[in-house]
């Protein structure tokens, strides 16, 4: 769901589009068949570094089917949030492997910002800035 008339900056790869959005969100969409490992995260820290010019925005991160995300990753993850920009998450699910990744990171990682899991995108946005707000 890739709202490509609501970007106003990106950076695309194979592997995702990193976008900012009119309304002030970062959209973070993976594309099919991606795997996330700690290499592809740190490329993409970097990409939102600079799309934010290094200042908290609130993120939606989005993926196609097929997607993995590696158990170094996983557990890299929480080390990257005191370098990373993401003030406030709300990550899509659109099937069943989705939201169990997604829960399992909430559960077992316990990330230190604000995040939750939508089935709705119309409803992570409204969440994510409502929540924005109050960070």
């Amino acid at each position: 769901m890739l709202q490509q008339e609501r970007i106003i900056k990106k950076v695309e790869t194979a592997q995702y589009i990193i976008g900012v959005r009119d309304d002030g969100i970062i959209h973070v969409f993976y594309k099919e068949h991606t795997e996330l490992d700690v290499k592809l995260q740190l490329e993409m820290l970097d990409v939102y570094i600079e799309l934010c010019e290094n200042k908290p925005y609130p993120f939606i991160f989005e993926a196609e089917e097929y997607i993995t995300v590696t158990k170094e990753a996983r557990d890299n993850a929480l080390s990257l949030e005191d370098k990373s920009p993401l003030a406030v998450s709300a990550i899509l699910v659109k099937n069943l492997a989705h939201k169990l990744i997604a829960d399992f990171y909430l559960k077992f990682n316990k990330p230190r910002r604000p995040y939750k899991v939508f089935k709705n995108f119309e409803e992570g946005l409204d969440w994510l800035l409502k929540t924005f707000k109050n960070v």
